[in-house]
């Protein structure tokens, strides 16, 4: 499915908007409306206008996240996973055809296009059972570290090189993940374990991406990462009571689900084609105000001030580090410090 904020649709975004905030060479938002150029002159105007739309895709996203809580109380897992993402492969199956592309191709077994696969299922797992089963505002918090993640594994097994600013905004976004945890606490939630591992399996899957031959698409890598969705969740669905009629209010949460998803992935693929993406990724973080609004308001969670605090570190950490990068880039496009 679609997992970069807390939920299953935040990877696809990931495709339009790497964790840094830098467009990537396979998967920017051109390749995924199958154009390989991207419109010039951009302006204030349109920084405007692309941060209005990324702030609406946040709020998709949050909105999407919701869903899938509420679509735990009618289906199960297993079963949400199947028929989504099922769905989403019909969709992205049509824009790849629609690009001209073949579905059955050798570039399925490319090995960072297998490793990128199967770390979506994990990831995408992770995610579905973390909503199921924790507040939805621990796993809105947790779910904004995987930038941090990212940037770490990046500098640990690409060999790209970060310098100890960064070393250190990853070491307090980790205290924040920590404080919301709380390891070895009373009040600690086993649950949350499944949102560590939908944070490594996602964060595996953009490193993954990082490493895709430009040839291969995005709708291509969705397309594929799909289909064993589908299978994990029927396997899923065997040890859940099987399948169970979707019809009324089930059907309602699985429609509109798919749509708040498209909907953000249009957003945000928008976004990222008409500003800057200096101006515009900050506000991926917005993610967290939505989530928060959306868990107090509806889910009628209490946030204490652990939780803040947690939420604080891992923003601010994920913020500077993308300030961080801009600049030493812009200083030096060939350094990173």
């Amino acid at each position: 499915m679609l997992g970069s904020g807390a939920c299953i649709p935040q990877g696809i975004a990931s495709h339009a908007l790497n964790v840094h905030g830098q467009t990537q060479r396979s998967h920017s938002p051109d390749r995924l409306l199958g154009k390989t150029s991207r419109p010039p002159g951009r302006n204030h105007l349109g920084n405007s206008r692309a941060i209005l739309f990324m702030v609406l895709s946040m709020a998709a996203f949050s909105v999407a996240d919701a869903l899938v809580k509420f679509a735990s109380q009618a289906i199960k897992p297993g079963q949400f996973i199947a028929v989504t993402s099922a769905a989403l492969f019909v969709i992205f199956f049509i824009l790849l055809r629609r690009n001209g592309e073949r579905f059955f191709s050798r570039e399925a077994l490319e090995p960072a296009m297998l490793v990128r696969t199967i770390s979506e299922v994990i990831g995408t797992t992770g995610i579905v059972m973390a909503l199921t089963v924790s507040p939805l505002s621990t796993v809105t918090v947790l779910g904004q570290a995987m930038p941090l993640v990212v940037m770490v594994g990046a500098a640990l097994f690409l060999n790209e090189t970060i310098g100890w600013r960064r070393w250190f905004a990853a070491g307090l976004g980790l205290a924040g993940v920590l404080l919301i945890l709380r390891p070895g606490a009373a009040t600690f939630d086993p649950g949350l374990l499944w949102v560590i591992l939908y944070v490594l399996g996602l964060g595996t899957r953009d490193l993954a991406s990082r490493k895709l031959p430009a040839r291969i698409s995005t709708p291509f890598a969705v397309a594929w990462s799909m289909l064993p969705l589908v299978v994990v969740g029927l396997i899923m669905m065997s040890f859940q009571s099987g399948w169970q009629p979707v019809g009324g209010v089930s059907a309602i949460y699985l429609g509109a689900f798919i749509i708040m998803t498209s909907g953000a992935v249009a957003l945000i693929t928008v976004a990222m084609r008409i500003g800057e993406v200096s101006a515009v990724a900050p506000f991926r973080y917005t993610r967290i105000l939505f989530g928060l609004l959306i868990a107090v308001a509806v889910f009628d969670e209490d946030l204490d001030a652990i939780t803040f605090l947690g939420a604080a570190l891992i923003a601010g950490s994920g913020l500077y580090a993308f300030w961080r990068e801009r600049r030493v880039q812009t200083a030096r496009p060939d350094a990173y410090e």
